[in-house]
């Protein structure tokens, strides 16, 4: 048997796992140390074990499900949520269908308890960081230690209150999740706090990052420093509605990176240190890959020993996002025309070849490029009354992008509608999209004349601001915490 037909052999039996259930003992899970709390307290290298155990859990496969080929880390996470947009097509039922299809959110549903257990996973570690520094007191050895762990436990509050709770704006006093923030373990579990509360911590817990690794110059790009930071604040910033905040972080967290030219954009996302725009993520090796249990196994097309390439499941661009982007704009090579690409004829119009893995198992996981703060400056600028700003930053993007891009002439609405649609041709797939959609009370429908959305992908109508924007609440939760309240279906 040639090695062709054993990838696909495996592959093929890979379909048939099921996700078993668990409980709530996330609550209970921490890195595997022989180190006790009064050690931590004194022990600067103890403390960064638990701070890599945190790094190394975001992109290890199998943390809550080893049967399940999505369950790689927050790179699937965000991979997945994309599937929920309008953006991104798959040709094939297979993996991820459950979170094209919004089957996945459902309580019972296996996938409603991946995101859950992704981060709450990596919660408990941060929270004993925290309490071990700020107990014994901020040195220069653990200062990036500390800061570290805040900014990590804050994008698991963020990624977990976006995902299982409302928006920010006009609902922080609606339930979000429960909110940990000692590693102490609490019998039975909490209740959900609030929207207002979870975000409170959010951002306190960057804005102490901002400061405590100010002057850090971290190793290599898989460890957070001070700009990463504040990128996440100006995520969380344009999700709270705090827009004078967001485009202050968003314009210093890009600055000193590259946006790259053609070819380096267009070099297959695959490289931590080629992208020149990246700005955190997580190297892949021979020894830590998880073959076609990774991101690139999923969306790149071009490969045949993964699931895209391998068995035709296809990663596609929405047809009406296509024919948005200008054909004097390089971003929209990044996908195969209507009328084919020589270099790839095995694929179907509209499949994505912006990512590609000529390492065929080791590509790297970008979670966070500075392309993205542009568009962030510029929504915020926008809607904080500053829209000739907001087209100058827009058009330091797009013109980088497209040779031929004419500064906008738009106003009000119609200019934050065309930052969004630059902003989700730039970050195709990249985790982004959905997220807008919920806090932009944009709807779902892929059922348009022309449509490429294959039938099982053609779901009816979601419209904006509708329940199923928010996840349910795991069933192994809801059967473990008697404090718990479910989301409507």
């Amino acid at each position: 048997m040639n090695k062709k037909i054993v990838i696909y052999s495996l592959l093929v039996s890979s379909l048939f796992f099921t996700a078993t259930s668990c409980s709530n003992d996330y609550l209970d899970t921490l890195p595997q140390s022989t180190i006790n709390d009064d050690q931590l307290q004194t022990s600067p290298a103890g403390l960064r074990g638990y701070l890599d155990g945190i790094y190394t859990n975001f992109r290890t496969f199998g943390n809550t499900n080893s049967g399940n080929h999505e369950d790689y880390g927050h790179r699937s996470i965000q991979a997945g949520l994309d599937m929920m947009s309008n953006d991104v097509v798959m040709t094939k039922s297979s993996w991820y269908s459950s979170w094209y299809n919004y089957t996945g959110r459902v309580q019972t549903n296996s996938r409603a308890l991946l995101p859950w257990n992704t981060y709450y996973l990596q919660v408990r570690p941060a929270n004993t960081i925290i309490k071990n520094i700020t107990g014994s007191g901020i040195t220069a050895d653990n200062k990036d230690i500390l800061g570290q762990a805040y900014a990590l436990r804050a994008l698991c509050y963020f990624m977990l209150a976006r995902i299982y709770g409302p928006t920010y704006v006009g609902h922080t006093s609606d339930l979000c999740v429960p909110l940990y923030t000692d590693p102490e373990i609490v019998s039975g579990g909490k209740a959900r706090a609030t929207v207002g509360e979870v975000y409170a911590v959010i951002e306190d817990d960057l804005k102490k990052a901002v400061d405590l690794l100010d002057g850090y110059q971290r190793p290599n790009r898989e460890k957070i420093d001070k700009q990463v930071a504040q990128a996440l604040l100006a995520q969380v910033s344009l999700e709270m509605g705090k827009y004078a905040q967001a485009a202050q972080n968003a314009n210093a967290a890009k600055q000193g990176y590259s946006l790259g030219n053609e070819s380096e954009w267009s070099n297959g996302f695959y490289d931590l240190t080629l992208t020149k725009d990246a700005m955190w993520g997580a190297v892949l090796t021979g020894e830590n890959t998880s073959f076609v249990a990774s991101f690139h196994g999923h969306f790149d097309n071009t490969n045949t020993s993964g699931y895209a390439g391998g068995l035709a499941i296809y990663k596609s661009i929405d047809k009406r996002l296509y024919d948005k982007i200008s054909i004097t704009d390089y971003r929209k090579k990044a996908f195969i025309s209507p009328s084919g690409n020589p270099n790839y004829p095995q694929l179907p119009a509209y499949a994505n070849i912006k990512y590609m893995d000529p390492t065929v198992t080791d590509a790297d996981y970008i979670y966070l490029r500075a392309s993205e703060m542009y568009y962030i400056e510029a929504e915020a600028l926008a809607k904080s009354g500053n829209e000739a700003q907001a087209k100058v930053v827009l058009a330091q993007i797009e013109s980088a992008r497209d040779n031929a891009y004419i500064p906008s002439a738009n106003t009000g609405a119609a200019l934050v509608d065309e930052i969004i649609t630059k902003k989700r041709i730039e970050l195709w797939a990249e985790g982004e999209t959905w997220f807008d959609m919920k806090r932009l009370g944009i709807g779902v429908n892929r059922i348009y004349p022309g449509s490429n959305h294959p039938s099982f992908g053609q779901i009816a109508d979601i419209p904006a601001n509708s329940s199923k924007f928010i996840w349910q609440i795991p069933q192994a939760e809801i059967d473990t915490n008697p404090a718990i309240v479910q989301n409507p279906n």
